[in-house]
């Protein structure tokens, strides 16, 4: 699949505003989640004195693969390993479902880029 050029997308993007952090792009085949299959990739750096930008997005995919829904919507109390942290994007496709998260830039921006990924995604899937 075009999973390179999406997380370029979203480099690019989160460049636009000249943040920095993590992009995980996930896809889970099905209705349930049962697998799923992902890549990462690093925008400039992988954490800061503080923050572990790949252990939020991976926190926020991890939601969004219980819930279905975008990361941090609040429709319930979080679950032990969930932190609520808003940015991530899922989208239902034909054959699963596209999930895509940013950490790095305020929660937003970082929404905005996951947007831009999934969509990407779900575009080509749903030309074929």
């Amino acid at each position: 699949m075009h999973v390179q050029e999406c997380l370029d997308i979203m480099e690019a993007t989160a460049l636009k505003y000249s943040e920095t952090g993590v992009a995980v792009v996930s896809f889970v085949p099905g209705e349930d989640t049962k697998s799923w299959n992902s890549r990462m990739r690093v925008v400039g750096t992988l954490s800061t004195k503080n923050h572990n930008f790949l252990g939020v997005a991976s926190a926020k995919s991890a939601e969004m693969a219980v819930t279905l829904q975008n990361s941090g919507t609040n429709n319930r109390p979080p679950l032990i390993g969930e932190l609520g942290y808003k940015g991530g994007v899922i989208k239902k496709v034909s054959c699963g479902y596209l999930i895509a998260s940013f950490s790095g830039a305020p929660s937003e921006i970082d929404a905005e880029i996951s947007k831009v990924g999934v969509d990407f995604l779900s575009k080509l899937l749903e030309s074929h």
